[in-house]
């Protein structure tokens, strides 16, 4: 009879730890933003990324626990010229170099969680959708900069790429993590 209930609850660990969650790889950040009147998107992300996230044997655990800090400094759009009008305008306030994330709540049912971010102080919940396959959860939400207090730098955007966006900057921004999972 030991032997069985041993046999059990060895079975009933492994079980479990075949349903662990855990980082495997690097969390990837991307932004779109969008310009000109048909609202075309320029994405980028972040060089640097630092993610803090534990084990969990349940997915919204393993989601809840995640810490990010992104250092603003690092856009990256692939174009440096494009890079430092960003940085040098919407990101141009001592408290907007950092931008923090955690996640405050997952709905496993329909695939929701939001996001609670920080950037200028100002904490907001951005709602996302997310997908879990193939060892990826793929987050997707919107962003408007407006409402973390930062008017006057998006303002001094828009107008110093006025040209570059035939005089329409858009507010809005899509966001988007993908964190790879084993």
């Amino acid at each position: 009879m030991k032997k069985i209930v041993l046999s059990s609850i060895l079975a009933l660990g492994l079980v479990s730890s075949l349903n662990a969650y855990e980082l495997n790889g690097n969390l990837d950040v991307k932004y779109t933003g969008f310009k000109t009147a048909k609202k075309v998107g320029v994405s980028g992300t972040f060089k640097s990324i630092k993610l803090d996230i534990k084990k969990s044997d349940k997915l919204a655990d393993f989601l809840k626990s995640a810490k990010v800090e992104i250092d603003t400094a690092t856009v990256d759009t692939k174009l440096p010229f494009r890079d430092k009008n960003i940085t040098s305008t919407i990101f141009s306030l001592a408290s907007a170099k950092t931008v923090t994330g955690t996640i405050s709540s997952v709905d496993e049912a329909k695939k929701t969680l939001n996001l609670d971010v920080t950037m200028n102080g100002v904490k907001k919940t951005i709602p996302m959708t997310y997908t879990a396959d193939d060892g990826k959860i793929v987050a997707k939400g919107k962003l408007e900069i407006l409402d973390f207090n930062l008017k006057s730098s998006f303002d001094a955007f828009a107008k110093k790429c006025g040209s570059f966006h035939a005089g329409k900057t858009f507010s809005d921004v899509d966001v988007e993590f993908t964190l790879p999972y084993k």
